[in-house]
């Protein structure tokens, strides 16, 4: 079994070295913990992740009326996950570091009021739905669950401070 690494403060606090390097070191020590622990998974023959899930990204900020479609072709698509949940949290971290890697693109959009939301369905639970019997015409999509009113599997939201603080420490390779 693989231990996750020391995380506490004291584990990459020194008092010498700038914050935004601390969190590098850490970042990097769980990266590296990750990547361990995926070889060692692979290593033990579990199987791999085969459930799906369909997400849509959105956003509001204190302009907008409602929920939105975020800008970006990272904002709608299939991926999987063992949970829902995973696959929101996953989903809406990977396009706020695209949003990262990206600032200049966004520059006008990424307002200080900015907030996000994933909404995921697992595809096989939401085409089995009463209202989710599809039509060849219409492939397993986040849009099309949404408009039969099909409720989301997971929703995950992030506030204006949460992608702020991401965005100010994100650290471009």
């Amino acid at each position: 079994m693989l231990n996750m690494p020391d995380l506490d403060e004291n584990a990459t606090h020194n008092d010498d070295t700038p914050q935004n390097q601390q969190q590098a070191a850490l970042y990097t020590t769980i990266a590296d913990w990750a990547q361990l622990s995926a070889r060692a998974a692979e290593n033990l023959g579990l199987p791999e992740i085969t459930e799906r899930f369909a997400f849509l990204i959105e956003y509001t900020d204190q302009h907008a009326k409602g929920w939105h479609p975020a800008p970006s072709e990272h904002t709608e698509g299939i991926t999987h996950a063992h949970t829902a949940e995973t696959a929101a949290r996953t989903v809406l971290a990977r396009y706020i570091t695209h949003l990262a890697e990206h600032r200049d693109d966004y520059q006008l959009w990424l307002v200080d009021s900015l907030s996000l939301r994933a909404y995921v369905w697992h595809v096989d639970t939401a085409e089995a739905h009463p209202r989710g019997l599809r039509r060849s015409s219409y492939p397993a999509s986040a849009h099309t669950y949404r408009e039969a009113e099909i409720p989301p599997h997971a929703v995950e939201i992030r506030t204006p401070l949460q992608i702020h603080r991401f965005m100010d420490h994100h650290i471009t390779p």
